[in-house]
């Protein structure tokens, strides 16, 4: 009788931890960070295993391949910090502890090397040190712009937001981003941080050093980047609700108020973001900008968007509208009464002629996105869309779907924090879903007047209002898609996304 043989708890077994392969799958599967969720998993195995340190306690890097149904496969970076009996617990929160294995001198833990600074520390040093790093079936290799120094008594500390990759800050110094999907080949946000730090853009942090991977012959694939810390940068989403928060609760006090009211309440109580938003428009049109920059290196070398522009875009919004419809998912049965009218939008862009410039853009542009520090606001993360292939997030595309992702980020400030303090059976959600919307569309006002009017006569824009069109066109296609996101990770924001869609003519 033959008994089956995980290989994954077999290259384990080294590190003495061979019983924890399937608590890290589980892991894995559950994480923020993976992109799975919507798929179904036929296995999970190791990769690839490389051990940067093998006590006190140990850190090891270990690379797990998802295989879905139908054969698609993705690799995921899991650094693991292992603890035997005789070394301190690492400081993790229960979330980050693995699995906990019965030793001989007592237990021994297995966790996420990022959530323990003494763990993190050697992933830093690795990504600075400016060398190889071998691992069972390729290699780590460090790249650095500057002399960065050891990591000294300021250990990193793991952040903890919610995304698709994991981030560290140590000190007031720098910010290491560490890649979970494993992607082979180039890189969107390291194309883009090089591009814009060589040549002193001031609103984006400076890039340090980079880590990648490789595993044998193939393509490199990003594992970390190192950045500066924008140690006194408030993320523009936090703002946007702090602003919120003070317009519901007047509006609430306030009971009903006509549009005229509502305005003014805006303006009293919400209105100290509009010029925030104002400036955030500027700063995104010299962003822009910049990035039209004819000199700039190939594959970034912008071009004017024409006809065949124009109708690849359309073509990929028509798609991914019927993608989502096909998915039959229940939440978004009535979106398809709304189907011809949402794709005539895209269809117009086929009239166009002119797009105006075709660019790399930011990609996953929103308020979550920017920084305000005291020197002004800060564009961060140019990764792309966690949902959208690699390639698909290096194709140049008009600027107008970064400020699309804007426009629907007001939108999402606003439910958001209406969502915190009201259900949508409370009789106070209508009176206040008409407050945000108004304190939306007055943030929406100020971003674009801002952004057109800097942008105004450079050619960046098509002329008249083939501009509204295409920005329509693209607040659209960005609404698509979030429907299609939020039903795979935050089914509970879907309606966010659909209320766009479903209200009025788009």
């Amino acid at each position: 009788m033959s008994v089956s043989v995980d290989p994954s708890s077999v290259a384990l077994r080294p590190f003495g931890i061979a019983d924890a392969a399937d608590a890290i799958r589980d892991w894995i599967v559950r994480a923020r960070w993976f992109g799975g969720k919507q798929r179904r998993v036929e296995r999970i195995d190791v990769d690839d295993l490389g051990a940067v340190r093998r006590a006190g306690p140990a850190v090891l890097l270990s690379f797990w391949e998802v295989t879905y149904a139908g054969g698609e496969r993705e690799v995921y970076s899991v650094p693991l910090g292992v603890a035997g009996p005789s070394e301190s617990a690492p400081e993790v929160s229960s979330g980050h502890v693995i699995a906990t294995l019965p030793g001989s001198g007592g237990p021994v833990l297995v966790y996420d090397a990022l959530a323990d600074p003494r763990t993190a520390a050697e992933l830093w040093r690795l990504t600075v040190s400016g060398g190889r790093f071998p691992t069972g079936a390729g290699h780590l290799e460090s790249h650095t712009r500057d002399e960065i120094g050891s990591v000294g008594e300021e250990l990193p500390r793991l952040l903890g937001v919610q995304q698709s990759n994991s981030a560290l800050v140590r000190g007031q110094r720098d910010f290491l981003k560490w890649c979970r999907r494993m992607e082979a080949g180039p890189n969107a946000e390291l194309e883009m941080g090089e591009a814009l730090s060589a040549r002193g853009f001031p609103h984006v942090p400076t890039l340090r050093a980079h880590l990648s991977y490789r595993r044998g012959d193939g393509a490199p694939a990003l594992q970390a980047l190192l950045q500066d810390y924008l140690h006194n940068g408030t993320e523009g989403w936090a703002m946007a609700l702090t602003s919120l928060r003070d317009l519901y609760a007047a509006a609430e006090e306030a009971g009903t108020a006509s549009a005229r009211e509502r305005h003014e309440m805006v303006e009293e109580r919400g209105g100290s973001f509009q010029a925030e938003a104002a400036r955030l428009g500027e700063v995104t049109a010299e962003l822009h900008l910049a990035l039209a920059d004819p000199s700039l290196p190939s594959p970034l070398t912008p071009r004017r968007a024409g006809p065949a522009e124009l109708e690849l875009w359309a073509g990929a919004m028509l798609t991914q509208l019927d993608a989502l419809l096909a998915a039959g998912h229940p939440a978004i049965e009535p979106l398809r009464a709304k189907r011809t009218l949402i794709a005539a939008r895209f269809e117009a862009l086929r009239g166009l002629g002119d797009g105006g410039m075709a660019l790399r853009a930011h990609g996953d542009y929103h308020l979550g996105q920017a920084l305000r520090t005291d020197e002004g606001w800060k564009v961060i993360d140019f990764g792309g869309e966690p949902a959208r292939d690699p390639g698909q997030r290096r194709e140049l595309t008009s600027p107008l779907r970064d400020v699309a992702g804007m426009l629907r980020s007001f939108d999402y400030a606003a439910a958001a924090a209406l969502g915190e303090r009201v259900r949508p059976t409370d009789p106070l959600w209508p009176q206040l879903f008409r407050a945000g919307q108004t304190w939306a569309n007055a943030n929406r006002e100020a971003f674009w007047f801002a952004y057109v009017e800097r942008v105004s006569g450079t050619g960046l824009l098509p002329e008249g209002g083939a501009a509204l069109t295409l920005r329509r066109a693209f607040e659209l296609d960005k609404a698509v898609y979030e429907v299609g996101y939020e039903l795979g990770h935050r089914p509970d924001w879907v309606a966010i996304p659909l209320r766009f869609l479903l209200a009025g003519e788009p």
